[in-house]
């Protein structure tokens, strides 16, 4: 990656711009999963769909460049991750379709907490106090945010925490793990590992399809705007403004998604969530500019 010496300002204007973008789409997934509910789909199917539509595009993109897939255990690595990605995946569907997606994001963005502390007591990584003060706001914003009654649904809280642990465990092998390739062909791979495990929980416990054009219609909204654009948009700019930066700028992300529920959506934020979720974001972004954070390959999932 350039230095920031390197990086004109022009360059690391334009990288702002498309991480912001990018940040905005994949706040965009509550609106497309709302409408795509209300004709018919559930959880499953509509994951399936979106990572089976993202893979088979991004697939004809490959050809088309004439890139390769990789072969051998830089494959199976890379798909290993999309598996832990789609799991991350359902249980945050899951959770936004049981509970509020409010809440739901909140304990999503609490993922950084689960791979500082695993950094911490198993790969013997340094702590600091600005290391353990986001950590203590993250768990006072996680309980403020439920308010310990769990609004009446504990099974989707655990659903949204079982997304951050998955989603943070993710990250953490991707991160050691994962061979220096293009960033466009690893996320095929992580797509397409999504869309096969998916196929298979649809198999074990079925999937329900949108009944509508419409329904249908934001399915495919939410492949191409909320998942392949916000990729690539994020790949162009990552690099023109640094992996801190970058994972900075994305909890916009989760703003947006919950800007998307309360205006869009109907729901109801109260105050304590209001202030747990500033907490979650607050200590997520201070972990964010300290350490190393998802590349553009591992966004695609959320």
């Amino acid at each position: 990656m350039k230095s920031d010496l390197s990086i004109s300002q022009p360059q690391y204007a334009k990288g702002f711009i498309l991480v912001l973008f990018a940040a905005f789409c994949y706040g965009l997934q509550p609106y497309f999963a709302h409408q795509a509910y209300q004709a018919g789909a559930d959880p499953v199917g509509l994951l399936l769909a979106r990572f089976t539509l993202a893979a088979g595009l991004m697939l004809l993109w490959l050809k088309k460049r004439k890139l390769r897939l990789p072969a051998g255990r830089p494959f199976a690595q890379t798909l290993l991750i999309g598996i832990g990605y789609a799991v991350a995946a359902m249980g945050y569907y899951r959770a936004s379709h049981s509970t509020s997606v409010s809440l739901a994001v909140i304990l999503l963005f609490s993922f950084p907490v689960f791979v500082t502390l695993f950094s911490i007591f198993f790969l013997k990584e340094q702590t600091n106090w600005r290391k353990m003060l986001s950590l203590l706001l993250a768990s006072a914003g996680v309980m403020l945010a439920t308010g310990m009654d769990f609004h009446g649904d504990l099974e989707g809280v655990l659903w949204a925490l079982f997304a951050a642990l998955s989603y943070g465990a993710a990250i953490l092998y991707g991160t050691h793990k994962m061979s220096s390739q293009s960033p466009l062909v690893s996320a095929t791979v992580i797509l397409a590992g999504g869309a096969i495990t998916l196929a298979l929980i649809g198999l074990l416990q079925g999937a329900a399809w949108p009944q509508t054009v419409a329904g249908w219609g934001a399915t495919l909204g939410l492949a191409l705007f909320a998942t392949l654009l916000p990729l690539a948009a994020f790949v162009g700019g990552s690099p023109h403004i640094g992996a801190s930066n970058a994972s900075t700028l994305s909890m916009l992300e989760p703003i947006v998604a919950v800007s998307i529920a309360v205006l869009l959506i109907g729901e109801r934020f109260s105050s304590a969530m209001l202030w747990g979720g500033a907490l979650v974001v607050i200590a997520a972004t201070m972990l964010s500019s300290s350490q190393r954070q998802p590349t553009a390959c591992q966004r695609i999932a959320e």
